[in-house]
């Protein structure tokens, strides 16, 4: 008998946790059907909400396979909208972006006046009034970094150099004028050096270097006449560095006129259509003044370079002058031109005078 009511009280405590479980699933499935319900209720007030402005309606899409990459160069891919969308009224139209014009490229600055080298300190002049130039004072050559030819840029011709022996020859595109004027920019942890070339398909030739740099060297800055018989520049390099030839028309350079003083090598343009004299007064180991017809032949021998001679001009004036150490010489610009001045180092002075040509200049 103990048996049997052993088995009854399991009986029903297996029956009390049957009824337990139904009614706890009962209440958890009439908790996720109020649930819902609210959910419905709020996208349907959401939806109500969104038809009266401008935004797209709310609407369920369905998931779908990943479409395929569109490729960076496709443009103008069209998305349709979903068929069930209502609707809507046009909105305003915005106004289009603001289109500025395209800005021209930056016009290449002038040349530095009259010298690549700093300007000349002022001091008193000689109590035995005798002409003497200024020495130079502290760093006379102070050069920036080489200048790079900027997008769009023309006459300007920039590059680097690597490790490795290379030469480099591209051909020189001219500014208009019979005179160009180079200012030549370089620096290398080797050597470099750019040289003009004549290469035509009847003439080959190779000329002086322009600029030459060692690895003692390191920077350095050339300005120069160039003339047409050259048709292309030649980049010869071993080392790292790099090198900027940009070149200028006669009417872009300083004018030479009354008394100019300076240092190291530079190119001035003579503007004035008359002969006139210049006294040039130098000091270098070895330096040159030259004379440069506008035409822009460059006179052999103090020569003429095919030009008329003005009236009263002598048939062979001096148009230029080679010296060591310190000299003065008086000059005849006969008409328009450059004066291309050299010396051996950028600290080395010189000062020029220009005056009415009166006669036959007299060396001093």
């Amino acid at each position: 008998m103990a048996v049997g009511l052993l088995v009854g009280f399991a009986l029903g405590c297996l029956v009390t946790a049957a009824v337990l479980w139904r009614l706890t699933l009962s209440a958890a499935r009439q908790a996720a059907r109020s649930a819902a319900r609210a959910e419905a209720a709020a996208l349907e007030a959401a939806a109500v909400k969104a038809a009266g402005s401008d935004a797209d309606p709310v609407t369920t899409v369905a998931a779908t396979s990943a479409a395929a990459p569109v490729p960076a160069a496709a443009t103008g891919v069209a998305v349709a909208k979903p068929a069930a969308a209502k609707k809507q009224p046009a909105a305003a139209a915005k106004p289009a972006p603001r289109v500025e014009a395209a800005r021209p490229d930056p016009t290449p600055p002038r040349p530095r006046s009259t010298t690549d080298s700093a300007p000349a300190p002022v001091l008193p002049p000689a109590e035995d009034g005798l002409p003497r130039l200024r020495p130079a004072s502290g760093l006379s050559d102070k050069r920036g970094p080489v200048p790079r030819r900027q997008a769009g840029e023309r006459f300007h011709f920039s590059g680097r150099c690597g490790e490795r022996e290379a030469e480099y020859e591209f051909p020189i595109e001219w500014p208009e004028g019979a005179i160009t004027v180079a200012q030549i920019e370089a620096s290398t942890k080797g050597y470099l050096s750019i040289s003009p070339m004549t290469r035509t398909l009847d003439r080959v030739e190779s000329h002086s270097s322009l600029v030459y740099l060692s690895s003692s060297d390191k920077r350095k800055g050339v300005r120069t006449v160039l003339t047409h018989d050259f048709t292309h520049l030649l980049v010869d390099s071993r080392g790292i560095g790099e090198w900027s030839v940009r070149l200028y028309g006669s009417d872009e350079i300083d004018e030479l006129t009354g008394t100019v003083e300076g240092y190291g090598s530079t190119v001035l343009a003579v503007r004035q259509n008359l002969p006139v004299s210049c006294v040039t007064h130098v000091k270098s180991s070895s330096w040159s003044a030259e004379f440069i017809c506008a035409c822009g032949r460059i006179p052999e021998s103090f020569g003429r370079c095919g030009c008329p001679i003005p009236p009263g001009v002598p048939s062979s004036p001096p148009l230029g002058a080679w010296e060591s150490g310190e000299a003065m010489r008086t000059l005849l610009f006969p008409r328009t031109g450059v004066l291309k001045l050299r010396t051996s180092e950028p600290s080395d002075p010189w000062r020029l005078e220009v005056r009415p040509y009166t006669g036959k200049p007299k060396t001093r």
